[in-house]
């Protein structure tokens, strides 16, 4: 067994470049920092107070995330989604969620699943008043719920990741806006199927539910596309 005394203690700027890492994951998520803009390294260290090398680190993590791309001589650029990134994500994500719905409907406590049942709610009503903003934060954590309502940390943190990507795709389309009524649909379908403890239909609706979203997305982009920055 390793002694934790012998183990060298986590550099600052290791800590401070994660903490860097969470803050522009978030901006780039929420379209604050847009795809294909370069993050200029200057102006952000002025803007957090922090040294270019915590920086530089976090650009790398993000890059290892699908976030960032670095171009040599070039610096650092928020990544462009493309039609590819959606062909090859979705499908991943039908499973592994079809996998956590399938044991969510077993493991959801009552008071998990009634907290499920507030979130569709609020989506049934950010729905009716065309709020997609609201529609688009309820819509991901309904589905964070869901997968820790499996009570499976592996497959939670698998998908997490997942989920950050597929979220950030959601705001760089005009996906809700012209399919928010099908989405509010197939997401009472999968409450419906928690609700009655079906693990096989929940994982078939949750399933379906995603490749309809990522085939909806596809249609956005132009015909063939699949090029873009990788």
């Amino acid at each position: 067994m390793v002694s934790v005394s012998l183990l060298k203690p986590l550099p600052a700027r290791s800590a401070l470049a994660d903490d860097i890492r969470h803050w522009l994951r978030d901006s780039i998520v929420n379209l604050d920092i847009k795809p294909g803009e370069q993050l200029n390294e200057l102006l952000l260290a002025e803007k957090l107070g922090v040294s270019r090398s915590p920086l530089r680190e976090a650009f790398r993590l993000l890059e290892a995330e699908g976030f960032v791309v670095r171009q040599s001589g070039k610096g650092a650029y928020v990544r462009e989604v493309t039609a590819n990134d959606v062909l090859e994500l979705f499908p991943v994500r039908a499973a592994l969620e079809g996998l956590a719905a399938e044991l969510a409907a077993t493991r959801l406590t009552d008071k998990e699943l009634r907290a499920l049942g507030k979130i569709t709610e609020k989506m049934a009503q950010a729905a009716e008043q065309r709020n997609v903003k609201a529609y688009q934060r309820l819509n991901y954590e309904c589905h964070k719920a869901i997968v820790r309502g499996a009570h499976n940390r592996r497959l939670e943190e698998i998908i997490n990741n997942l989920g950050r990507q597929a979220m950030w795709f959601f705001f760089t389309t005009v996906l809700f806006r012209k399919s928010m009524d099908y989405a509010m649909d197939s997401h009472r379908e999968i409450y419906r199927a928690l609700e009655a403890r079906d693990g096989k239909l929940a994982a078939q609706c949750i399933s379906e539910h995603i490749i309809e979203s990522g085939k909806k997305i596809l249609g956005l982009f132009p015909l063939g596309a699949s090029g873009g920055t990788t």
